[in-house]
């Protein structure tokens, strides 16, 4: 029974990777309308709760009111994707309990900043360089293209994403997209 349990694990992982892989390898066809980036931010923070809940993590969400009275020109599915993302690896990182910051501002005229912070285990220096890198990994049951995947969508959205760490106190993810749509392409 142990055999079948490892093989159906396996197989779950194997199939996680392939259907990774393809979304990973598909060109980002990109469906833009105007979007609320609070509400869309909100919605995969609602997506998680419960997860969260079940590890005793606290989610906090700072979100500049200002940023909702203009919507941006994005990919509602494929931002959810990005942030639902950010939101479970940074719950991946914490075991017993912690925050996950959440927080959505202005970053100048032509931009806004959001930011997944927790206070996890934080990411060793040498990986802070691979991280984006397909297949690369820090987690035993990690594809390594969740992160790759977001970086390509973000980028497709003319955005940047960056992140930052300290081993034991936790990951800042910051993504910058910008509000002025015609920079892009």
């Amino acid at each position: 029974a142990r055999a079948a349990e490892v093989i159906i694990r396996e197989v779950d992982r194997l199939n996680r990777v392939i259907s990774q892989l393809l979304e990973f390898a598909r060109p980002v066809a990109m469906d833009l309308k105007p979007t609320s980036l609070p509400a869309l931010v909100r919605h995969a923070v609602r997506m998680v709760e419960a997860e969260a809940r079940q590890k005793a993590i606290v989610i906090e969400a700072a979100l500049d009111a200002a940023i909702g009275e203009s919507p941006l020109l994005l990919d509602a599915d494929r931002m959810t994707q990005v942030f639902l993302n950010l939101y479970l690896n940074a719950i991946a990182a914490m075991d017993a309990g912690g925050v996950l910051r959440v927080s959505l501002a202005v970053q100048d005229a032509g931009s806004v900043r959001v930011a997944v912070a927790d206070t996890g285990i934080g990411i060793p220096k040498d990986a802070l360089t691979r991280i984006f890198d397909p297949y690369f990994t820090t987690r035993s049951s990690g594809t390594g293209l969740g992160l790759a995947i977001v970086q390509k969508i973000v980028e497709a959205h003319g955005g940047e994403v960056h992140l930052e760490s300290e081993p034991g106190r936790g990951t800042t993810a910051g993504i910058v997209l910008p509000t002025e749509t015609e920079k892009r392409g």
